[in-house]
């Protein structure tokens, strides 16, 4: 039995000797091959972060991760753009997405229309005027207080209830075997407190240290001054993950509210990286508006009961010189993950005053409504255009209508 990738090459030789000549070890050993081997791989939560970033840049999935109808099209006209690491996979890529859109697109085609940019936008004065007032990068630090995160943890760990002891809870039966089944009755709990005086406990310092970056000697005062030692002694594991919990909690809320953006020195974004000449699919009848005074030939919206009415407004606003979506490729840094605005507006009023925004649209005006990390995305944006000092102005908070940020100016 030969290995198929030797099998061609042994043929060879065999030839070779039929013709007169000598097939030796040492003339075998001098011929080289090519052998192909599958490998089998798993797919690591950072490979498919990566992939449902490629897929929000090609226009595949809203921002929340819902199929768009540019994803439907192109899986029904077998043209699904995958990264080239992820090509082996293709197959079991598609299997899984087919699955999750149950619902098979169905569109009017006489609303579909091919999204362009519209290239002579790029060098126009308007534009350029707006982009180079957004287009620098920023880096931003955080400075947390110890003594106010002391205050902060010892407060709200106060709020906790005793921690117990650990209980050992029996549930006792008793079991009825007929010939109509199995059935059970008399049904008893029973709970008694876990008695082991001689476990070791674990290194309270060290543990909450390496989760939460903090002195020791910070963590020592925060557990002795908030009275939960007794709590450690008790159940250490749960005390533990109560202290951890509120330790994160309350550096993020401090590094969101202490945070300084400085502008990076040559540092911007350049429009071949986040404007996209690649066109897209969409529909009038459903995620697309037709617009005028904007980077592309249409706007494509993901909220019919937002997003579009305020293309709507912007376009028919003859103050509104040029307005765009911002591209998901634009991101600003942050504590919790990198933060993409909506709208980036140029308001001209007859040559008398120049306005720029950048905005966040929402369905609601009303800040507590958000989710805590919608809250402080909005709060970093306006800390990076402010570093920006490029006169942006940036709502610090959400927007529904396009009348309430020009009349609040």
């Amino acid at each position: 039995t030969i290995n198929s990738a030797l099998a061609p090459v042994i043929e060879k030789a065999v030839s070779a000797a039929k013709m007169g000549a000598e097939v030796t070890a040492e003339k075998v050993a001098e011929i080289t091959y090519t052998e192909t081997k599958k490998v089998e791989k798993s797919v690591s939560y950072d490979d498919a972060a990566e992939l449902m970033t490629h897929f929000e840049k090609k226009g595949y999935v809203t921002k929340s991760g819902q199929i768009k109808d540019t994803m439907k099209s192109a899986m029904l006209n077998g043209t699904l753009d995958l990264p080239a690491k992820f090509e082996a996979a293709r197959e079991k890529f598609e299997t899984i997405i087919s699955k999750a859109n149950t619902k098979p697109p169905v569109h009017d085609s006489s609303k579909e229309v091919r999204v362009k940019l519209k290239k002579e936008v790029i060098i126009s004065p308007e534009f350029l005027e707006l982009w180079d007032k957004i287009k620098g990068k920023t880096a931003y630090r955080v400075a947390i207080d110890d003594e106010k995160l002391k205050e902060i943890c010892i407060t709200e760990l106060a709020k906790f209830p005793k921690v117990t002891k650990a209980h050992i809870v029996s549930r006792t039966v008793k079991v009825d075997i007929e010939n109509a089944g199995i059935s059970t009755f008399g049904e008893s709990i029973r709970s008694a407190e876990y008695a082991n005086e001689s476990y070791n406990l674990p290194e309270f310092l060290r543990v909450v240290d390496s989760e939460c970056f903090l002195s020791q000697k910070v963590i020592a005062d925060i557990l002795f001054e908030s009275g939960r030692t007794k709590d450690f002694l008790n159940n250490p594991q749960k005390l533990i993950e109560i202290f951890v919990e509120t330790l994160k909690n309350a550096q993020k809320s401090m590094e969101i509210e202490g945070i300084k953006y400085h502008k990076l020195a040559g540092e911007e974004y350049y429009l071949q990286e986040i404007f996209e000449s690649d066109e897209l699919i969409a529909y009038l009848d459903k995620n697309a508006i037709t617009v005028e005074n904007s980077v592309y030939d249409h706007i494509i919206y993901d909220s019919s009961t937002v997003e579009r009415p305020f293309a709507v407004a912007l376009d028919n606003d003859p103050d509104v010189k040029m307005f765009f979506k911002i591209p998901d490729k634009f991101k600003i840094e942050t504590p919790i993950g990198t933060y993409n605005p909506d709208w980036a507006v140029y308001v001209d009023k007859d040559g008398t005053e120049k306005l720029y925004f950048v905005i966040e649209t929402k369905g609601t005006r009303d800040l507590t409504e958000l989710h805590g990390s919608e809250r402080a995305k909005i709060h970093c944006g306006e800390e990076h255009f402010k570093a920006l000092g490029n006169s942006v102005y940036f709502p610090n908070k959400p927007v529904k209508e396009w009348r309430e940020v020009k009349v609040g100016v």
